[in-house]
């Protein structure tokens, strides 16, 4: 595995940036060698994280930035928005014993995360939400 060279990835919070979001984790990806379920966690993760700053920031989030490296056999993710603050990592788990009609809406891309992520935290820095996800890689 090689280190990643990529530089970090700027976004609006517009949906239409969402293929550049996966075209940046899938070129890492390539890069880094990783294994295809590693690009699709990766991808999933960070498109929860993107809808979510989209969908639910108030006042919405002007800018976005996405790292994702790798180094030593450690895939690292880090997404930053400035929308107000909010800990994806307190939200409260989401209950899959119970049938679907009885589910609260909401909660099941964050439960995702946590399942495929086993580094999974967040910091508010200088008026900014940064979330860090990461998962060793095997080649």
């Amino acid at each position: 595995m090689q280190p990643s060279p990529t530089p970090p990835l700027r976004l609006r919070p517009d949906l239409s940036d969402l293929p550049t979001l996966i075209d940046y984790i899938e070129s890492t990806g390539e890069a880094c060698d990783f294994r295809p379920a590693d690009t699709m966690a990766f991808s999933i993760a960070a498109e929860e994280l993107f809808a979510n700053t989209i969908n639910h920031s108030n006042p919405p989030a002007t800018a976005i930035e996405f790292s994702l490296t790798c180094a030593n056999g450690l895939a690292t993710a880090i997404y930053t928005d400035d929308a107000a603050s909010f800990d994806p990592t307190a939200a409260e788990d989401a209950d899959t014993t119970l049938p679907l009609d009885q589910r609260r809406i909401g909660g099941l891309g964050i439960h995702m995360i946590r399942k495929s992520m086993p580094t999974f935290t967040y910091q508010r820095i200088e008026g900014r939400n940064q979330t860090t996800f990461a998962r060793p890689i095997k080649p």
